[in-house]
């Protein structure tokens, strides 16, 4: 599986996230066997080689390899700083679960332009497909590190055990909550969106199956103070119409685009 990234000019570095646990002062451990091959096998890296460590909470460390053996790695710190690469607003996506290759691509490509959270929905239209789901938690964490390795993230998005939805729209506490509503009558997200200007602190957007939302499920999102929005009178997949709200938010909030 691969765990690639490739470097920039920039830094001309691999950036890998890890265990805390890991960094014990000024030195490194990696007991971890597909890492361990990844650096030394994949990348062919040598002692003397650096990569740079990420521990997840923000930190960021420079590494010099000094072992590189099957299934470990071991390095000294030469280099300890904060992570950059993090959007200030922290946007949760609450997307409805929907088939296996849509839902993982939604949350690559979330991760990618600087979702904080994800929170997978069990919705009305489907719960029935919620059992095989449920599996696949270890899975989607595998996809959002590497994304996050990929796109130079300093944190590591969150993503949450599956919920009811009427349980997530009760435990949203974000300052800005918008549910994607393509009924007629929705606000438009622009006009939303420029009532809130400028953003900061959190936000969430609900998001709902290919099915649709019920009208049961607006009117429990409206209970609970989420704002219904309208993207406009085109229809999107289930795995677009959050991604393009999320990028919508961010920018809005000035953390793309600049």
């Amino acid at each position: 599986m691969a765990r690639r990234t490739r470097a920039t000019a920039q830094s001309n570095t691999y950036r890998f996230f890890i265990d805390p646990a890991a960094i014990q002062g000024g030195r490194v451990e990696l007991h971890d066997a597909d890492l361990a091959r990844q650096i030394g096998v994949v990348l062919r890296m040598i002692p003397g080689d650096r990569l740079v460590l990420l521990d997840g909470s923000g930190m960021q460390y420079l590494v010099v390899l000094e072992q590189v053996e099957r299934g470990f790695v071991a390095g000294s710190v030469a280099e300890r700083s904060a992570a950059a690469g993090e959007p200030e607003f922290q946007l949760t996506l609450y997307a409805a679960l929907i088939r296996a290759e849509r839902f993982e691509w939604l949350l690559q490509k979330g991760t990618e332009i600087g979702v904080h959270a994800f929170v997978p929905l069990i919705c009305e239209h489907t719960i029935s497909e919620a059992g095989n789901m449920l599996k696949k938690t270890e899975r989607w964490q595998r996809i959002i590190r590497e994304a996050a390795e990929q796109s130079r993230r300093g944190l590591l998005p969150h993503i949450h055990q599956p919920q009811l939805f009427a349980d997530a729209c009760a435990a949203a506490h974000q300052h800005v909550r918008l549910l994607l509503w393509e009924a007629a009558g929705a606000t438009g997200l622009r006009t939303t969106l420029a009532t809130c200007a400028p953003l900061a602190g959190t936000g969430a957007i609900f998001s709902g199956p290919e099915g649709g939302l019920t009208d049961n499920e607006r009117r429990i999102a409206v209970q609970h103070g989420i704002m219904p929005v309208s993207l406009g009178p085109r229809t999107l997949r289930a795995e677009t119409a959050p991604l393009a709200a999320a990028a919508a938010l961010l920018c809005a909030a000035g953390d793309l685009g600049q």
